[in-house]
């Protein structure tokens, strides 16, 4: 009678079924003790000739068999799975589960933090209820905007964070996209204590010096705060327990939150609702966002296009954007244009109907550059990024860009870095499912993966140059579900534009910048079938050196 399989840490989807996978192991083993065990690792690791002062203990060893870990050390565990069963190609197999999963772990963890606020938007109207209450957030400390998806509640927070430095300026500013609502499941809220981690460091905190665990965290950023004016943005935030740990307590500070939620259980919190603007500051808004654009022979069309985006700040925008780049239109052809789209029930929100108006407005290549910049796993990204999906060269990539962002369908709050609404983001996956084969989204997505796995191991390979005979096999362009294909070279070519990386600081900064967007592709890669790419990618952001240590039997 064969033995019973033994269990397969390529399922696993976090560290709490790894874990469950090494007690499983474990008892197909023969179930010894952790002494045991721990007696065979360090057999092992003396062999090896590591010092007695670097060895393993009992209790570190059972540690790693306990659920409920942020992390895991990975060298005890590989150690821990050889002594059950010393096969190496199944602690290959372990090698693979253990970066799979540290690229998911990314995935929730990364989160870009700025120590400057975004732009504030140039003839900023309407809000002025809001506003006024906003005006007692020096006294209170705590302020929530809270309203719907596109209601216009960042651009609020934003407006108002600048004019409360503006009157009295901020020894420190700190702004946080939170992430609260992505529709990508695979982009989860963020995490506190990576918010934290990135917080510190912006106040001057060493990365040496930064503790572990989200208590230890808090308690360092209150600290640092002592004495600090610091003006926090906490932007599109999902629950109070994701906020709490951010909010500073120290004399002096405000912090501005936005969610689509109300949020209870905050210390001294005003609660603000944002809703629409009203027909008066919506017409207001619309006529600045259009300015010498005729009329033409209805007088009430200014009033007619706000009512027909139901006063919501995003559709205006919208369709601002959209009726900035129509010529010859005047705002009654606009008008009677939404009043038709309406009368035909064609679409099922303003939103929507606003988004369809700009969408249509583009070129073809602009609609499809709109709908593979949606299928972005990360919260934001590049033109080279666009290029890789679009199979585009770089000029082109950022005239496609440029468009998408004169048109409000994109942002960039940083320059050269670009952010797509929640409701943009949804809309134009629609369209690619309605206009694009799974196969060439696919395809793009796999160039995408074949950039960032090139353009990483450059930068990684620049600041760890890795040893002359280390050389892998040429990249894959199949699609991400189709198996175990190659993996790409560290050296490889992806055939679309990278940036010249071979500067350290170049390559350091760049891995700085991408960090999110690269944690984001890991994880995407590992859900949808390639685990082994997933891995090479968290390996360049964990900084392990870049070379293949599995056998190639494992793909």
């Amino acid at each position: 009678m064969p033995p019973p399989p033994l269990p397969d840490p390529a399922g696993a989807g976090s560290l709490d079924e790894l874990v469950e996978r090494l007690r499983l192991l474990k008892i197909e083993a023969g179930d010894p003790s952790y002494e045991t065990i721990k007696e065979r690792v360090n057999a092992a690791w003396s062999a090896a000739g590591r010092k007695p002062a670097d060895l393993a203990r009992r209790s570190t060893v059972a540690h790693a068999f306990q659920a409920g870990r942020r992390r895991m050390n990975t060298e005890l565990v590989l150690a821990v799975a050889r002594a059950l069963h010393p096969d190496e190609a199944y602690v290959g197999r372990w090698r693979l589960a253990l970066r799979a999963v540290a690229g998911e772990i990314e995935a929730v963890s990364q989160v870009r933090v700025h120590g400057e606020l975004p732009p504030d938007l140039p003839g900023f109207t309407g809000r002025r209820q809001e506003l006024g209450r906003l005006s007692a957030a020096r006294a209170a400390g705590v302020v929530a905007l809270e309203g719907m998806a596109g209601v216009g509640k960042t651009r609020l927070a934003v407006h108002a964070a600048h004019r409360l430095h503006g009157h009295e300026p901020f020894d420190r500013l700190l702004f946080v996209d939170l992430r609260g609502f992505h529709p990508d499941a695979e982009q989860p809220p963020a995490d506190p204590s990576a918010v934290l981690d990135g917080f510190l460091r912006l106040l001057g905190v060493p990365g040496s010096r930064i503790p572990k665990g989200l208590d230890a965290l808090t308690t360092a950023y209150q600290k640092q705060l002592i004495g600090v004016r610091a003006l926090v943005v906490l932007d599109n935030a999902a629950t109070s327990g994701q906020v709490r740990p951010l909010l500073p307590t120290a004399p002096g500070c405000v912090a501005l939150i936005t969610s689509r939620r109300h949020l209870t259980g905050l210390p001294s919190v005003i609660h603000v609702p944002v809703e629409v603007f009203t027909a008066d500051e919506a017409a207001s808004f619309l006529s600045g966002a259009v300015p010498g654009v005729p009329v033409g022979p209805d007088p009430r069309a200014v009033a007619v296009i706000a009512q027909q985006c139901g006063h919501l700040p995003l559709a205006l925008t919208l369709v601002a954007g959209h009726i900035t780049t129509s010529p010859g239109w005047t705002l009654t052809d606009h008008a009677d244009r939404l009043s038709e789209r309406h009368r035909d029930r064609r679409l099922d929100s303003d939103v929507e109907i606003a988004l369809d108006l700009s969408y249509r407005h583009l070129s073809p290549a602009g609609q499809r550059a709109l709908r593979l910049a949606a299928l972005h796993p990360g919260p934001d990204f590049d033109a080279y990024a666009v290029a890789a999906l679009a199979r585009a060269d770089l000029p082109t990539a950022r005239t496609w860009l440029d468009h998408l962002r004169t048109d409000h369908l994109i942002h960039e709050p940083t320059p050269g870095r670009y952010t797509v609404h929640d409701l943009v983001r949804a809309y134009a996956a629609t369209r690619a499912q309605d206009q694009d084969p799974p196969a060439e989204r696919q395809a793009a997505l796999t160039r995408l993966l074949d950039y960032y796995l090139t353009a990483s191991a450059a930068a990684h390979n620049t600041l760890h140059p890795p040893p002359r005979a280390s050389v892998a096999a040429a990249p894959t362009h199949e699609p991400l579900p189709a198996g175990h294909a190659r993996e790409p070279s560290p050296t490889a070519a992806a055939g679309t534009p990278a940036p010249d990386l071979t500067d350290p600081a170049a390559a350091l900064t760049w891995l700085d910048t991408e960090r999110p967007a690269l944690a984001a592709m890991a994880t995407h890669a590992t859900a949808h079938g390639r685990p082994d790419l997933g891995a090479r990618l968290a390996r360049h952001l964990d900084g392990a050196p870049d070379v293949l240590e599995q056998p190639p039997t494992l793909f």
